[in-house]
């Protein structure tokens, strides 16, 4: 899960980018050409920062200072990214830094591509199985101590459930406990959260599921059919 891997998938290979020496309405007319809110702007082929459309207006440059050089505006910091960095590590180092881009690099520091935060998104969504009707969301509230998440992840496979991403963190009503999330494959939406609720795991979350009520039904069903048969 290299970030090479996805280059050719990811990289904006005509997206607008300029050097600190270019005028400033070049690069306001380029950005508002292709739609975009921002760019990586280079010093001797390495990133310096990111010139936005916001800054450029804000600071005259339709007008008069419109043929100074980038280098005379104020520049946003530009997230980079190597090559041989892990997807997850670029994903995580990139949220919540400036802009919706960031900039591949070389070993040397030397511009590579540009990349779009977004397009990182949807591939960790994927990676986790995130995405709209893959798997339910279910979300259990444990003791801190005493619980394993192996036990927890073999209920799930006793009742015929997969188990492709899961994650913790500290309960915000009570530090006795934790909240385990999981992302589960699952043909019996029903039958799976009765059994764990039996197992004595207190769910907190379930997804919606189409037919969910449809499922109680027929599990209903299916135990007076069991009863009468006895």
């Amino acid at each position: 899960m290299l970030l090479n891997e996805y280059i050719e998938k990811f990289s904006l290979y005509d997206y607008p980018v300029f050097s600190k020496d270019d005028q400033a309405c070049r690069a306001l007319r380029l950005l508002a050409m292709q739609g975009r809110s921002c760019a990586p702007v280079l010093d001797d082929g390495k990133p310096v920062g990111l010139v936005t459309l916001a800054a450029l207006l804000a600071n005259d440059g339709a007008g008069e200072a419109g043929s100074l050089p980038l280098s005379s505006f104020p520049l946003d910091p530009i997230t980079t990214a190597g090559p041989h960095e892990h997807l997850l590590d670029v994903f995580n180092n990139g949220a919540g830094t400036h802009g919706d881009i960031l900039a591949v690099v070389d070993h040397a520091g030397d511009f590579h591509a540009v990349v779009e935060k977004s397009l990182l998104a949807v591939e960790v969504a994927s990676l986790f199985h995130l995405r709209a009707g893959e798997c339910v969301t279910i979300e259990l509230d444990v003791p801190a101590s005493g619980v394993k998440l192996s036990e927890i992840v073999a209920v799930f496979e006793k009742n015929d459930a997969y188990v492709t991403a899961f994650g913790t963190r500290q309960s915000p009503v009570d530090s006795d406990s934790i909240i385990v999330c999981f992302r589960v494959r699952t043909h019996d939406h029903y039958r799976l959260i009765t059994n764990l609720d039996k197992y004595g795991y207190r769910v907190r979350y379930v997804s919606p599921e189409a037919g969910s009520a449809d499922d109680e039904l027929r599990e209903k069903a299916l135990e007076f059919i069991r009863f009468m048969d006895m």
